[in-house]
């Protein structure tokens, strides 16, 4: 019954059942790849009051308001967007140059990331994308090391984690790999960066599970968001029990995209067995049901036979209700970006009520949905063969060329009041940020490109304007009038620094 729906009308003659077969598969391909399907503009959700955060960033951002065009052949489907994600990637580019460190955790493990420098020294050297991959990923991956080249040629400083377990010529310390939503080797990677790089400013980026632990990461704690200046999270699930009820699900195929992803666990299991399921491992955590374990077909069974016990949880439910960031959203306050496809064969819209919500009820999110893209995929432009830079990469480093700028220019929500968090009663505590205005930053590099050019620099009618405004931060009813204005600045600001 489900495949009535690939099923054209056909004719009711007789030599109606001759032809009928090819075009009933023509039909199916049709459907398959959705070329019939029109490209729209994402939508978005936030504040419907809005503020000047949100505004800013919407002038800013104009790719968040224009069409995305997929691929004409394939790229409006969300299967083909997914496998060719996974399975080919984009066109290899020459492997950036990078650096890695490995650092030691409390309880034995070594994690490690690998950081990109940026290409030429100016405004944005000073920021810098920590990037979580998805599950099971590591920098090694060619959509990680592609828009990190990306985003060096537009003056960021790139770092990428490695997950636990994932580097395949790197052995484990401890008998443990990375979890759903473990923050401890992202806030390790973080707090690294800034003592290497005190003056950097970091910008959280997550992707599928990434974007998990960056939110969590984010909610878990005040003095987290203080070290950020927003999180952005793309095709992640929010909240794992959900989730957890769809992947054993058949409709839009999510059944076999769950055994693919339980085979690339168990790989990686297997490929640190002795290890990880050693006599030592098992008498600290427990004991683990190895047979199961290997010939799981589903997740759940790996993490309710090992996961679970691992992390030292009753039941898998538990386990993942822990791990979700859908519970710890609300304490964010720190601007974020939430970004989804609908046509997502892995994490479907029915798990996005929670990022909508929270984006609807919060001054300094946008939530927004994608008609096509599939689970990471976005590939855009061209006939068959896409753009190597994905829609995907455009759109973090558009929304972080905005957020630097207004950091710039000292119009952070986190520079222009402070922090509201809810403590364990529910009440709100008022407390300071620890983010300077972010002019002076402008100023002193200002006074090096005059320098450098033996001229006075362009933006000291800008410079003057900017001071002004941050004179009268303190006027909050008056700034709230005034948001039109500030957005009109920030423009002339983005200008000048690029």
């Amino acid at each position: 019954m489900g495949l009535f729906w690939l099923v054209p009308v056909l004719p009711s003659s007789g030599m109606g059942i001759y032809w009928s077969f090819p075009i009933i598969i023509f039909w199916m391909v049709l459907r398959l790849l959705q070329v019939l399907s029109s490209p729209e503009k994402p939508k978005l959700y936030y504040r419907t009051s809005g503020s000047p955060f949100i505004q800013a960033i919407l002038e800013s951002c104009p790719i968040l308001t224009q069409i995305f065009r997929p691929t004409v052949l394939w790229g409006k489907s969300g299967h083909f967007q997914t496998v060719v994600h996974v399975k080919m990637g984009r066109t290899k580019p020459r492997w950036p140059d990078s650096q890695r460190f490995h650092i030691p955790m409390p309880d034995g493990a070594t994690m490690s990331y690998d950081l990109f420098d940026p290409h030429e020294e100016g405004h944005r050297a000073k920021f810098t994308l920590a990037l979580c991959p998805g599950i099971a990923n590591s920098s090694e991956c060619i959509y990680l090391r592609t828009f990190a080249s990306y985003a060096q040629t537009h003056g960021f400083r790139v770092a990428i984690l490695n997950h636990l377990g994932a580097l395949k010529s790197e052995k484990l310390t401890s008998p443990r790999i990375f979890t759903y939503g473990g923050t401890e080797e992202y806030s390790r990677m973080v707090d690294h960066l800034l003592e290497q790089y005190p003056d950097t400013k970091i910008l959280a980026v997550g992707f599928s599970m990434g974007g998990n632990i960056v939110t969590k990461y984010l909610g878990e704690s005040l003095d987290n968001q203080k070290k950020v200046l927003c999180g952005m999270s793309v095709c992640q699930g929010y909240e794992i029990n959900e989730a957890k009820v769809l992947f054993m699900q058949w409709s839009n195929l999510r059944r076999v995209y769950t055994y693919l992803m339980t085979l690339n666990q168990r790989r990686l299991l297997s490929r640190h067995r002795d290890f990880l399921f050693s006599k030592q491992a098992q008498e600290k955590c427990g004991t683990f049901r190895e047979k199961d374990v290997f010939s799981a077909t589903s997740l759940l069974a790996v993490d309710e036979n090992y996961s679970r016990i691992r992390a030292g949880f009753k039941s898998a439910y538990e386990y993942y209700r822990k791990h979700s960031s859908a519970y710890v959203l609300q304490n964010i306050k720190v601007p974020m970006l939430f970004m989804n496809a609908e046509d997502d064969p892995i994490c479907p819209p029915s798990l996005y009520k929670h990022a909508r919500q929270f984006a609807e009820k919060t001054e300094n999110c946008i939530f927004m949905t994608t008609k096509h893209g599939g689970h990471l995929g976005y590939f855009e432009g061209g006939l068959l063969i896409p753009d190597n830079v994905t829609w995907l990469d455009r759109v973090i480093i558009e929304y972080a060329d905005a957020v630097t700028s207004l950091y710039l220019c000292g119009k952070l929500p986190q520079q222009t009041s402070s922090l509201l968090v809810s403590s364990g009663d529910g009440e709100a505590d008022d407390i300071e940020t620890t983010f300077d205005s972010g002019i002076s930053d402008l100023s002193s590099w200002e006074r090096k490109s005059a320098s450098s050019e033996g001229s006075v620099s362009p933006v000291s009618g800008v410079m003057a304007s900017v001071k002004d405004v941050a004179d009268n931060t303190k006027e909050k009813d008056e700034e709230k009038r005034d948001s039109l204005k500030r957005g009109s600045l920030l423009k002339q600001a983005s200008t000048f620094v690029q």
